[in-house]
């Protein structure tokens, strides 16, 4: 059976997944939830940090002039994707982990440093570690947006629709309520279990990636539009 992934992240990333999608055969429609903006925020004093962790690579391209301060800090960065945009903008990368950011601080890697500044957005995972001290700052933010023209033209037919945060899960669900939206004709393809637990109730099939990556999510998509 014949479908489209209907792609709801922010305009970059989502260029990225509907590229990866292209190579794989299988068509998308962009139509993003949010816009991705740099807030205002405080430097600390790097000498007060042993590591600098990463759980997005915007938190690298909206970070600002203020990043330069810890470049000489080794990265924990969560994703491949995030490591590329360290790496690229000058940091080290000491380890990479694609199971989140509490994963990752028990890592091998990570677990040699004791003071750690985290760099993320406005709504983002909240993490406790046993022994580390983590302090964070928010350096971008994700502005919500309600579904769009483009979404809802293609909500009146079967989507695979890709969602990345419980956040966006959530918003899905909203609008889908406000606007009446039959659920059952949609399959969710969810980055993580928290993500496919956020989307609700009432959807075709909700389904995780086996792991929380986007060649992970576009096999699952690519087996729900071949009905498996």
């Amino acid at each position: 059976m014949s479908c489209s992934l209907l792609i709801l992240r922010p305009t970059e990333g989502a260029l990225e997944t509907a590229k990866r999608a292209k190579d794989q055969g299988l068509q998308t429609i962009i139509d993003p939830f949010f816009v991705i903006e740099p807030m205002a925020w405080s430097a600390l004093a790097a000498s007060q940090y042993d590591a600098l962790m990463l759980t997005s690579a915007n938190a690298i391209k909206y970070g600002g002039h203020k990043l330069l301060e810890y470049s000489q800090l080794p990265v924990l960065a969560v994703g491949e994707a995030t490591a590329a945009a360290a790496r690229n903008a000058g940091f080290q990368v000491a380890d990479t982990g694609n199971g989140g950011a509490a994963q990752l601080l028990q890592s091998p890697g990570a677990s040699q440093f004791s003071h750690i500044l985290r760099l993320t957005g406005k709504d983002h995972v909240k993490t406790e570690a046993a022994t580390q001290q983590i302090t964070v700052r928010q350096v971008y933010q994700a502005r919500a947006l309600p579904l769009g023209d483009t979404a809802q033209a293609a909500l009146r037919q079967r989507q695979i629709i890709l969602l990345y945060s419980v956040r966006a899960a959530k918003i899905l669900a909203a609008e889908s309520d406000r606007l009446q939206l039959d659920r059952s004709l949609h399959d969710v393809a969810a980055l993580s279990p928290n993500v496919a637990q956020a989307a609700g109730k009432g959807w075709k099939s909700v389904q995780a990636a086996e792991s929380p990556t986007d060649d992970a999510l576009l096999s699952l998509a690519g087996r729900l539009c071949q009905g498996k």
